[in-house]
């Protein structure tokens, strides 16, 4: 990893080196009044934001740059009304009224309405993928309507009720008013027109604080709509290729904030204060194939222990890239202290086996799996009298014959507690007949499939990841609201 380091530094200070000129023969990102203008380096700008699917959580960034919510999250989780003034429950808790405000606009000076917020979420439902509502498809009708069964005005129950917008849900959703939080409750008006931003930036009104004064597949230019508002003027969002590129512009003071900067710098920018580490669902479990017989359950339950020791070993306890998933499926798991004492105490029974010279990975070609493939590698090297060969591909991953010529595979997928459906889904590739019927007879209840695959030692869980944004001295207070996303009314 020694090398690695050297290796990204220097990569660093060359591309660094490169953007000195790049930059100076366009500095119009970075050219407006400096210190009312901050640059955000993206991986990816989206052209489509009409639906939520394949949206990453910065993505959406964007998204709430440019509307309001009905109620929003603050920074410390809390539900706070924005385009509404009060909301009022009914006491069987099927019903809810939102008084909208009278003093919120558009940004091109309307007022909005009430009926505009009715309109939209007829939009919405209408519009937005299935999974991405399933709150609003609770409201009385709403099924129905996407479905083509009823019309919006008659079997709808969102209805504006004297300047009150009114939903009545089918049964009490205690989850009801957190969903309505999320990105993708945002008010947008014509929803259709958001799913080409690029060529319909200029002719869409804004709900939010920011309105997109241009935009291509290279660079968005958001400006605050009112004028007298401490917002910062322009948000310069920034294609980078890749995060040693943003790195690199950071450094030179191109980018203000970064997304997941190389894991060299994480240390550094958390001294500085400059870092906020935030969990997300992304994770990595380890695939070992019993080769017919090749692998017995003494030699999986050995491999992953060794390869639990190896990630130890590779990252200390306040890694900002990923936290250690041993024993637990899922990252809310690891305060089940008694459950995961079970599975240590089972891991840690030796039997012997025959023990193979090589073992060998297959992981799809990404930085995670890059990082961890050398991690096992050299502790193996270190420790053990086994050399880890390792192969990264893309697409390939997907080839099942490929795939069983492998030791082991990095499966990478989307560890949602409150969605373990999710999980095993991914995992449904690489189970056994066994565990396939025992995943198709779960009814939501996957504690049996977790506790087979873990005792089997065939699908373990490795890592938790993180995300890391980093920001520059221009900026002293960056918030994150409570869905994750960055509230750029926060910056200070």
């Amino acid at each position: 990893m020694k090398k690695y380091f050297i290796l990204m530094s220097i990569t660093l200070i060359f591309v660094s080196f490169c953007l000195g000129f790049v930059y100076k023969e366009d500095d119009k990102a970075v050219s407006d009044d400096y210190a009312n203008v901050f640059n955000y380096g993206v991986q990816n700008i989206p052209e489509n934001l009409r639906t939520m699917t394949n949206l990453s959580i910065r993505d959406k960034d964007i998204l709430c740059a440019l509307s309001k919510g009905l109620i929003e999250k603050d920074e410390n989780d809390k539900i706070i009304s924005v385009l509404c003034s009060e909301i009022t429950q009914s006491s069987d808790g099927i019903q809810y009224e939102f008084k909208i405000r009278d003093d919120i606009y558009w940004s091109d000076g309307s007022k909005i309405t009430c009926d505009d917020i009715v309109n939209f979420f007829k939009e919405l439902i209408k519009e937005e993928d299935e999974d991405n509502i399933q709150a609003v498809l609770d409201v009385y009708g709403a099924k129905q309507f996407k479905e083509g069964n009823v019309t919006f005005m008659t079997g709808v129950a969102i209805t504006n009720n004297d300047g009150k917008l009114v939903m009545r849900l089918n049964k009490p959703n205690k989850d009801f008013l957190n969903e309505l939080t999320k990105p993708q409750y945002r008010l947008r008006k014509n929803i259709l027109m958001w799913g080409n931003m690029n060529k319909n930036y200029n002719n869409l009104v804004y709900s939010g604080d920011y309105k997109i004064e241009s935009a291509d597949n290279q660079n968005m230019k958001l400006v605050k709509v009112k004028k007298d508002s401490e917002n910062k003027d322009v948000i310069n969002i920034v294609k980078d290729e890749n995060t040693e590129l943003s790195m690199a512009a950071f450094e030179i003071k191109q980018r203000d904030i970064i997304i997941d900067p190389p894991e060299s710098e994480l240390s550094k920018l958390a001294e500085e204060k400059k870092l906020i580490t935030l969990p997300i669902t992304k994770s990595a479990y380890v695939y070992i194939n019993d080769k017919g017989g090749d692998i017995p359950l003494a030699g999986r339950r050995e491999i992953y222990k060794n390869i639990c020791e190896a990630l130890s070993g590779f990252y200390s306890d306040d890694n900002k890239e990923f936290e250690l998933a041993e024993c637990s499926y899922f990252r809310e798991d690891k305060n089940n202290l008694t459950n995961i004492q079970q599975r240590k105490v089972s891991l840690n029974k030796e039997e012997e086996w025959s023990k193979p010279k090589v073992l060998t990975i297959l992981a799809e070609d990404n930085t995670e799996n890059r990082n961890l493939c050398r991690g096992i590698e050299q502790w193996f090297k270190d420790n053990t009298d086994i050399t880890i060969r390792y192969s990264l591909v893309k697409d390939e991953i997907n080839d099942e014959e490929l795939r069983n010529r492998y030791d082991m595979v990095l499966i990478n997928c989307e560890a949602d507690y409150n969605n373990k459906q999710i999980l095993f889904e991914g995992f449904s590739n690489y189970m056994s007949d066994n565990e396939k019927d025992l995943f198709n007879k779960a009814n939501g209840d996957y504690s049996l499939l977790e506790e087979t695959l873990f005792t089997d030692y065939s699908i373990l869980p490795l890592a938790f990841y993180n995300e890391n944004i980093g920001f520059s001295d221009k900026i002293s207070t960056l918030n994150i609201d409570g869905n994750g996303n960055i509230n750029f009314n926060s910056i200070k």
